[in-house]
């Protein structure tokens, strides 16, 4: 097929989406398709990896590489559809597959001229995450209201959709979308194989061999909920009888947020962050951990990062996130959000009992390689395009979203 793939963010870049959306592409093509990627018009350099990369024309004050709302993005997207119109004037494709909301509106505007169907993937719901962008009770209120407005508009008017779990397909079943245009592909992420040698990381990283390490990888934005994890790595290493570490490996160099979180003096002493600059970064601090912490609360996204915690076979702490995916006791430990007391006796009871860490990481890997592999997730995504495709023409009229 040809697909033009659709995504109003910053590409290449190491953000857990982005990665995503980039190994889908090339996993696509390697199949056999032909894929346009079409994004904004910054990101870090990348070599050929079998798929177009198309970027929109760059604009003064556009190189942020953070996720959420600027006054700069409605100016982009603006770019973004007349970019689509063109792509899609130039080489007719199959279908449009548009992740995340301000995508799927460019890709809705066009197609009643394109006659291109489109598929809609949802990373998130914005009723969730928009007021996790902004501070002070109104400002959070207002961007609710517009992300429940965005929720009940958007994803019914996509030819078919695709949704990271069942919580988010429920969701959007009931803001409208039909039952057999809702279907759940969970996120993926390439399998380099399991954890290497803890010891040998902690070697390179300067960690003592001896040292409880709870470690988190990934961005430092405030719907990652870190300020449960800061606690409860406090209340971890005022109980342990070990030398306790929190690691945190993130790509976001000087983020004044969190030092400023870390510096508080309660905080002192058990922190180290590790700033990568690639997924080999990352993966080495990774292997150091006893134990991987996923502090974001249920909701309608569905992190990466745990991808990539799974694949390791690193077992996995995780607040109600997780508990999306993972069976507590079975491939994770799983606790309830904003609840350090209870996630920080959890963390040291892993960290006591190595054959717990052991059966429960391996039995993530196990589930990872089951339903979280590329090999199972880009079949999965070829058969919603099949599907798009043999239910006919593409309705539109009333279902166009205007911009």
């Amino acid at each position: 097929m040809k697909v033009a793939m659709v995504a109003a963010c910053p590409f290449p870049s190491p953000q857990g989406s982005q990665v995503f959306i980039g190994q889908m592409c090339a996993r696509l093509a390697a199949r056999g398709h032909e894929v346009h990627l079409l994004t904004y018009g910054h990101g870090r350099s990348q070599a050929d990896r079998g798929f177009y990369h198309h970027r929109i024309k760059r604009l003064p004050g556009d190189g942020s590489m953070r996720s959420g709302p600027s006054l700069l993005k409605p100016a982009l997207d603006i770019l973004m559809l007349g970019e689509l119109k063109r792509m899609l004037a130039e080489r007719p494709v199959d279908i449009v597959h548009a992740h995340n909301y301000e995508a799927a509106m460019v890709a809705l505007a066009v197609r009643g001229r394109a006659r291109v169907p489109v598929v809609y993937h949802s990373h998130n719901l914005m009723g969730d995450e928009l007021p996790t962008y902004f501070r002070g009770p109104l400002l959070k209120r207002a961007a609710a209201v517009a992300g429940r407005i965005l929720d009940g508009n958007v994803p019914r008017r996509a030819d078919q959709s695709i949704a990271l779990c069942d919580l988010s397909a429920g969701l959007m079943r009931n803001l409208g979308v039909e039952e057999g245009r809702v279907n759940v592909i969970p996120v993926a992420v390439e399998d380099e194989g399991p954890r290497r040698s803890p010891q040998a990381a902690r070697l390179r990283l300067g960690i003592p061999s001896a040292a409880w390490v709870l470690g988190y990888a990934g961005n430092l934005d405030r719907y990652q909920n870190l300020e449960l994890m800061l606690e409860t790595a406090r209340l971890a290493a005022a109980a342990g009888d070990h030398g306790f570490l929190l690691l945190v490996a993130t790509h976001q160099d000087g983020d004044r947020r969190f030092a400023q979180l870390i510096n508080r003096r309660e905080y002192r002493g058990f922190v180290r962050v590790e700033v990568v600059r690639g997924y080999e970064g990352a993966r080495l601090a990774m292997e150091a951990c006893d134990v991987l912490c996923l502090p974001r609360r249920r909701g309608s996204g569905c992190p990466v990062k745990l991808a990539n915690y799974m694949s390791l076979g690193v077992p996995v702490l995780s607040a109600g996130c997780g508990g999306k995916l993972l069976r507590d006791g079975v491939d994770a430990v799983v606790v309830a959000d904003d609840d350090p007391v209870s996630m920080s006796q959890a963390a040291l009871g892993l960290l006591k009992d190595p054959a717990l860490r052991l059966r429960l990481g391996r039995e993530a890997r196990n589930r990872f390689l089951s339903s979280m592999s590329w090999e199972v997730v880009a079949p999965a995504i070829e058969a919603v395009y099949e599907k798009t495709l043999a239910a006919g023409p593409v309705s539109v009229g009333a279902e166009a979203v205007n911009m």
